[in-house]
């Protein structure tokens, strides 16, 4: 029996095995190294290792790999096949894995909460109900879970700072703006390479408007994020948004060019964030020139997975923006056979949210303003489910807003606007209000919209 860093037992036949684990967390930890290379190497010779093939494929579907990948199945069964010989805490966390890999993802985190709810020490189970409640949009449950181990911590414990940082954007994502930014801080002053907490802290100065509070926030911590592999491009595409508020342009087209788009097919959420970020140029009246071109090949391998609806939607507006007609109604047939033919929590938003918001950002591409409209008004209230962040989701209430307005259903723009700018006062929102205003003849309303956005990147 060994040990991780943390005091707690799994099972292993060899004394590297306990190394690998922890260089593969301490990897997971600040989104950087090759945990997954590190996990298979040591797994493929410890016959007992199961934590290994559980953790390598929660890491995969984390990542935006789909159930279906042949790897995440290999690395399910394979875990299985260990299941009868190793402790009930890890056999629970296999549970939690073969549940999540089912597609039910917000019973696989409540799962790994009552791991937690006996050993609130592990950050494994820690990590991946973190990651489950943001895939499906509960941040109440992803704020929940942290806010109660917390308790259980202190700064002498390893991960501290980490698991402050996830309690950050969780309560960030739960509305608690104040509470995040001073735990987000918290969480990058103990650990300087704690990118997920300079995340939470970017998401505070977004969701309230701080423009330039947000561009120097994301300038000043470059350095602690730089390395970060697998999400320094999400915290570039961060760095992007005060900037389009702000009407830096040519800086967020270069910013893209050089720090988002380098990645490969492999790199689901860098490949939504190209999408969001390209998409949000445009709303912006930016020629991006024939940069979505680019995408669509490193998209099209994804186009049967159907991982997420939020997924989904970034891959139906690159297809849609790129002119791939042929493709585009290849993966909508391959939509509606997933839902039909699949079972579970995912396949269920897929459903009702997904597949109407992927059609409406169709619509939208198209120019038929009506239909966009059509299709995504009924179900704003539900965008939440199909994961993401706040931020991140903003781009579909945007282009929402617009297509309302275009097609003159200013009351319904206003309104719509107002319950967003309640809770995200973006310039760029406040701007659309203004014009939804106009269009109802409310002059000095418009003119009051307009010196709040001023105000806000000031």
């Amino acid at each position: 029996m060994a040990r991780d860093k943390l005091g707690l037992e799994f099972t292993a036949a060899l004394p590297e095995t306990v190394e690998a684990f922890n260089d593969a967390m301490d990897d997971y930890m600040i989104f950087s190294g090759e945990p997954v290379g590190k996990l298979l190497t040591i797994a493929e010779i410890d016959p007992d290792f199961a934590m290994g093939y559980c953790l390598t494929g929660c890491l995969r579907l984390f990542g935006g790999v789909s159930s279906a990948h042949p790897r995440v199945n290999l690395e399910l069964r394979a875990a299985l096949a260990r299941r009868s010989r190793v402790t009930p805490r890890e056999q629970a966390h296999i549970d939690a894995f073969e549940t999540a890999a089912g597609g039910n993802i917000s019973k696989a985190g409540k799962m790994w909460d009552a791991i937690l709810a006996e050993q609130p020490l592990d950050m494994m189970a820690a990590k991946c109900a973190h990651e489950c409640y943001y895939l499906v949009g509960e941040s109440g449950n992803m704020k929940k879970s942290v806010v109660d181990i917390l308790p259980a911590w202190n700064e002498s414990v390893p991960y501290y700072g980490f698991l402050l940082g996830m309690g950050a954007f969780g309560l960030e994502e739960a509305g608690d703006y104040r509470a995040a930014e001073e735990m987000g801080r918290k969480a990058v002053d103990i650990e300087h390479l704690d990118c997920w907490g300079v995340h939470a802290v970017a998401h505070v100065l977004q969701m309230e408007g701080r423009c330039q509070d947000g561009i120097k926030w994301l300038d000043d911590t470059v350095g602690n994020w730089k390395g970060a592999t697998w999400l320094r491009g999400h915290l570039w595409w961060h760095q992007c948004l005060p900037l389009i508020d702000d009407g830096q342009f040519d800086r967020v087209v270069k910013i893209f060019d050089d720090h988002v788009s380098d990645c490969d097919k492999d790199m689901v959420t860098r490949l939504m964030d190209c999408t969001s970020l390209l998409w949000r140029l445009e709303l912006a009246g930016v020629d991006v020139g024939s940069r979505w071109d680019g995408l669509v090949d490193l998209w099209m391998t994804h186009l049967d997975e159907h991982a997420l609806a939020f997924t989904d939607a970034h891959l139906a507006m690159t297809l849609a923006s790129a002119g791939g007609e042929k493709k585009l109604g290849r993966f909508l047939e391959s939509q509606h056979a997933y839902i039909e033919g699949t079972e579970g929590t995912n396949s269920e938003i897929i459903e009702s949210v997904g597949r109407p918001l992927c059609q409406g950002m169709i619509a939208f591409c198209r120019g038929d303003f009506a239909a966009a409209a059509d299709h995504i008004f009924p179900i704003r209230e539900n965008i939440w489910r199909i994961g993401g962040s706040n931020a991140q989701r903003d781009v579909f209430h945007m282009s929402l807003a617009t297509a309302l307005i275009k097609i003159g259903r200013f009351e319904d723009a206003r309104d719509m606007l107002n319950s967003a700018i309640a809770e995200v006062p973006t310039p760029t929102l406040l701007l659309d209000l203004s014009e939804a205003l106009v269009g109802l003849g409310d002059t000095a309303g418009a003119e009051a919209a307009q010196a709040q956005a001023r105000q806000l990147v000031q």
